[in-house]
């Protein structure tokens, strides 16, 4: 409903036939729920929001891709410290802490997160889940 209301096209394909994977249901949609958010407040409205996961040898890698204004390169090493913000003229909102806490749910699980992003291009945010993991 966010994205519509900000005038974003959201998908969200999943192939059904991904492995399960063991992991605190919560925290990880924590994580999910987000990087959309991020994806929503960073994109014009038009732009486009994409979330699906991937089976990649022992990982299920999530991502979250948009078209919004993008990271500028010398901020992609620190955009997961705490209290980071890239661009602070345009984060009124939030506490900079929302990517750190996602990188420790995710490290917690086991798996990594990373992004990759061009300036006025847009964003893709990954992070991936070991399949073979108890937590």
């Amino acid at each position: 409903m966010q994205a519509d209301r900000a005038g974003h096209d959201f998908t969200f394909n999943c192939d059904s036939a991904l492995p399960a994977v063991f992991v605190d249901k919560n925290r990880l949609s924590q994580v999910l729920i987000n990087l959309i958010h991020n994806a929503i407040k960073f994109t014009p409205p038009g732009g486009t929001i994409v979330a699906s996961a991937y089976k990649e040898k022992n990982n299920i890698v999530f991502f979250v891709k948009d078209s919004g204004v993008g990271i500028p390169e010398k901020d992609l090493e620190r955009i997961f410290e705490r209290f980071y913000k890239s661009d602070r003229s345009r984060t009124r909102r939030g506490t900079g802490l929302g990517l750190s806490i996602s990188k420790h749910l995710v490290e917690k699980h086991g798996g990594k997160i990373w992004v990759e992003s061009s300036r006025k291009a847009g964003s893709t945010f990954y992070f991936s889940i070991p399949i073979n993991r108890n937590i």
